[in-house]
């Protein structure tokens, strides 16, 4: 429970004045009675008046003005989050972010290509769950499987191969790595959407696929490149990769290999020509797998009792007008004029009440309830996918009611959906700072996270994460994208470690070649009297003891050589075969 408006409960305080002036009036009846003289004489003069029927009155007075107040402040509950349920099926999409991605035989290139074919998915498929896997010369769970398809799709476009340090292509990790995010014990409902040149052969790939089918799991596979090959454009050089004889890499789409994934779990492949074909083949084929039911919640609004409050009032002020101070079996003074006027002034208070309770109420009462309605207008939208109308309702909504949590948060929602993350995020803001209920706080920090998310702002994401947990800890999606942000902060950190270290390596090198340059006249000079020195004279031979000697240095120039190839034969079982 919450009021929503709180700055109406210090109005309580006033309270406090009418109730210490009774208990002044009662004292100075004592007091007053005392002086007269004789008691019973004054309780003879006096005994139509009812002391219990006054203090009643008062209190009823009293309850009626707290009553008022709190109707103002609006008592109100959480009208919950509203069950929508929907028939789907859970769908990993796996994305080969390799350099050989960046081939431009399929323009802009193979990677921006795969990349607007799953942003094309996602809006399609609405009903499933959705997660991402990135996989290179290793694998990286990118995202688990969430209802935030908008979360999705920006984790979908800021794919690169910088995310995955190690070059290659491990399509067997990158399948087993998927499998861990579905729910282990059912055996259906589940697909995984490959999306990949199949560049390298691996030969795990084919027997994880079988381990995967046999737990239900669908692989469809995409291809994408053309048979024929293509260059590949080093991102850092933005010259033709080469590799280790200095060959241009030319780069094909391994078609095979991707048909086996597809075809030994029952799944489909295809490759990657037509847009709008792959979108509507895919779709179809992830519509034939069996759904099952899912429940998702939405945000709606409070449920407002403040007219329970204003009626509870209305009723105190008429119990406390109908009963009279003088007792009803009395009939020795008889109310005259002065009598009418004084009960005149009596109920003038109660009255006067009544009307200044309407007259708070009435603008408060007509105020919520059109900013209730406003807001169930934009969820009505919301739920139709009318973004833009929804937004326009919820903006109104808090024309009329700046502080209204409720609407700070669902218009946080709409402008989710559009793509404006900052303005998203200051709606939750306001949400999280005009409401004290736990569950829709928790909900504008986790919103509010996956919007920093969006725009980079990782350190920031990471404090509105911590802070949805400290509310919720059971929320694992919170949590995971808590550990996402963190892993994604450390190689940010890594990678300007990295660029730092390189720039220091590079004018170390530098000031190297400018000394190396300035000494070279002098070295070349003592070059060329150590050539002639050791140069035997042209007219001359050798002697036993030159050719010994010449011997000896060649020998130990043919050790020197076979030991550095050793070194690169050791180094090449530590690296990755290809870096493409």
């Amino acid at each position: 429970m919450r009021f929503e408006k709180i700055e109406y409960l210090p109005a309580l305080v006033l309270l406090i004045l009418p109730v210490l002036l009774f208990f002044l009036l009662l004292r100075w009846k004592k007091k007053t009675t005392a002086r007269i003289g004789d008691a019973a004489l004054v309780a003879q003069l006096v005994k139509s008046f009812s002391p219990f029927r006054f203090r009643v009155k008062f209190i009823l007075l009293a309850l009626a003005f707290i009553a008022i107040i709190i109707g103002a402040a609006n008592l109100q509950k959480p009208g919950g989050m509203e069950k929508i349920n929907r028939r789907g099926v859970d769908v990993m999409f796996v994305l080969d972010v390799s350099k050989s991605m960046l081939a431009e035989d399929v323009k802009p290139s193979r990677l921006e290509r795969a990349k607007q074919l799953l942003d094309r998915l996602s809006d399609k498929l609405d009903n499933d769950r959705l997660g991402l896997v990135l996989f290179a010369g290793r694998a990286y769970l990118q995202m688990p499987l969430t209802t935030d398809h908008g979360a999705t799709k920006m984790y979908v476009r800021n794919s690169s191969p910088d995310v995955v340090p190690t070059q290659g292509t491990v399509i067997g990790e990158a399948l087993r790595m998927a499998n861990t995010s579905f729910n282990s014990k059912e055996r259906k409902y589940k697909a995984i959407v490959l999306i990949s040149d199949g560049e390298d052969h691996d030969p795990d790939a084919l027997k994880i696929a079988k381990d995967l089918a046999d737990s239900g799991v669908m692989i469809n596979a995409v291809g994408i490149g053309s048979p024929d090959g293509s260059t590949i454009i080093d991102p850092v050089t933005h010259e033709e990769k080469k590799d280790e004889q200095g060959q241009t890499v030319i780069s094909k789409l391994n078609e095979a290999e991707l048909e086996q994934l597809a075809d030994v779990t029952s799944g489909r492949y295809l490759r990657l020509d037509n847009m709008d074909d792959a979108v509507i083949t895919m779709t179809q084929q992830l519509d034939s797998i069996e759904k099952k039911s899912l429940t998702d919640s939405e945000f709606v609004d409070f449920n407002s009792y403040f007219q329970w409050f204003l009626a509870l009032a209305v009723l105190l002020l008429l119990a406390e007008f109908f009963l009279p101070e003088r007792k009803s079996n009395s009939s020795a003074v008889r109310p005259g004029l002065k009598s009418g006027m004084n009960a005149a002034r009596a109920y003038l208070l109660p009255v006067v009440l009544l009307a200044a309770g309407l007259l708070i109420a009435a603008p408060f009462s007509t105020l919520a309830q059109t900013e209730n309605a406003l807001i169930r207008s934009g969820n009505r939208y919301y739920k139709q996918k009318q973004i833009d109308a929804s937004q326009q309702q919820y903006q109104q909504a808090l024309h009329e009611a700046p502080d209204n949590p409720t609407a700070n948060y669902n218009l946080g929602n709409t402008q989710f959906r559009k793509n404006n993350f900052d303005e998203a995020a200051k709606s939750y803001d306001a949400s999280i700072e005009k409401t004290d209920d736990k569950s829709l706080k928790e909900k504008g920090y986790y919103n509010k996270g996956v919007s920093l998310s969006k725009q980079q702002k990782l350190e920031e994401s990471i404090d509105a994460y911590k802070n949805a947990l400290k509310l919720n800890s059971t929320d694992k999606e919170a949590r995971d994208n808590l550990q996402k942000a963190l892993l994604d902060l450390k190689k940010k950190q890594q990678q300007q470690q990295d660029q730092k270290n390189q720039q220091d390596q590079k004018n170390k090198q530098d000031q190297k070649d400018k000394k190396d340059k300035k000494d070279q006249p002098k070295k070349q000079d003592q070059k060329d009297k150590k050539d002639q020195q050791q140069q035997p004279p042209p007219t001359s031979k050798l002697n036993k003891q030159q050719v010994e000697q010449l011997l000896q240095a060649l020998q130990q120039k043919e050790k020197e050589v076979q030991e550095k190839m050793n070194q690169n034969k050791v180094k090449s079982l530590t690296q990755p075969e290809k870096d493409w």
